[in-house]
């Protein structure tokens, strides 16, 4: 360990982190991205990453009190179901999150100059080449691993129906659905598409599982420089300036190309997981630019409500932009004209 400690010279406000870290512990709750995230425990894989980072700041010479708080939280949950009990979906889920944080805690050791982000696909290459091998290994292989995680995400998709169906009995609940057929068909369609989520939620649960264990890693990261005075790395820059290697355009390229060619069609699915993996890459960058290009607050409440409302043309607008963005580079233009 080294013998100082570096503070952090200013701290950023928590309002923004509150809120991602609430709409990601809540999120299991909503039906929908319940039967999309892979980890449905995000308090587990939350706690984990931020146990791994207080071990990191250990190292670089804060108090081994904070790390043993974490490390005895994370520790607990672990020992802890996720899910059935009786289910491979416990083990899995809890040995993904340990060889997770485990990856991002060696990562940060190794190349603790190093911004976030490149950590944090470092963590991911490590954590996903080492299951893999593992599930190759494993009894069963892929296939396995593929009827353990559609047995998972229908099995949620049924709790919630149940919950949906149990409401529609209650008397109050009967007597709206009397007054308005229309919403009656809205509940029977609800339940329709929540059942048809898992077939695609499953086949892209590699995409999925790396999408959300990079939010939980950012959202590690964030919360630990808030609450330890030892840097780990460089803060988290606002979204408005998020880039990344302009190399991760050859995900995009090589997942269309294997998804999309008929000379690819045995291996469409891993094609498919890789454009939306580094899809969603290139459209967090496009909002990025929108932010950038935004100025004043309603301009910014319009784009969030953009967001929120006509998601699928953001999304869609997003990607053309961030993925442009390899060869426009936008905001740099604009820098240099301003010079």
């Amino acid at each position: 360990m080294t013998a100082t400690a570096a503070p952090v010279r200013s701290r950023r406000s928590w309002r923004g982190l509150a809120v991602g870290l609430s709409a990601f512990l809540l999120a299991p709750a909503v039906p929908a991205f319940r039967a999309i995230m892979p980890i449905e425990q995000t308090p587990l894989l939350l706690i984990a990453v931020v146990a791994a980072c207080a071990v990191a700041g250990w190292i670089k010479g804060g108090r081994i009190v904070l790390p043993l708080i974490w490390l005895g939280i994370a520790g607990v949950l672990l020992l802890s179901n996720a899910g059935p009990p009786e289910g491979a979906y416990n083990w899995m889920a809890r040995g993904w999150t340990l060889l997770l944080a485990a990856s991002f805690g060696l990562v940060g050791i190794v190349a603790a100059t190093e911004a976030f982000f490149p950590r944090a696909l470092s963590a991911l290459a490590v954590s996903m080449a080492l299951s893999f091998g593992i599930v190759l290994m494993s009894q069963g292989g892929t296939d396995r691993i593929s009827a353990t995680m559609s047995a998972e995400l229908n099995r949620r998709i049924d709790e919630s129906n149940k919950s949906l169906r149990d409401a529609a009995s209650q008397p109050e609940w009967k007597a709206m659905l009397a007054r308005s057929p229309g919403l009656q068909r809205l509940t029977e369609d609800s339940e329709a598409q929540l059942a048809a989520i898992p077939k695609w939620s499953a086949m892209l649960m590699p995409a999925l599982l790396a999408l959300e264990s990079l939010a939980a890693l950012a959202l590690g990261w964030a919360f630990y420089h808030r609450m330890s005075d030892v840097t780990i790395g460089p803060a988290l820059g606002k979204l408005k300036d998020f880039r990344f290697n302009d190399q991760l355009v050859w995900g995009v390229a090589v997942g269309g190309s294997i998804s999309l060619l008929k000379a690819f069609a045995e291996g469409k699915t891993a094609g498919l997981n890789l454009l939306v993996f580094f899809g969603f890459l290139y459209v967090l960058r496009g909002m990025g630019i929108l932010a950038w290009m935004t100025r004043g607050t309603a301009m910014k409440f319009m784009l969030i409500a953009a967001a929120i409302f006509a998601w699928p043309v953001m999304t869609a607008m997003a990607f053309v932009i961030g993925l442009g963005d390899t060869w426009l580079d936008w905001r740099a233009r604009a820098q240099a004209r301003a010079l």
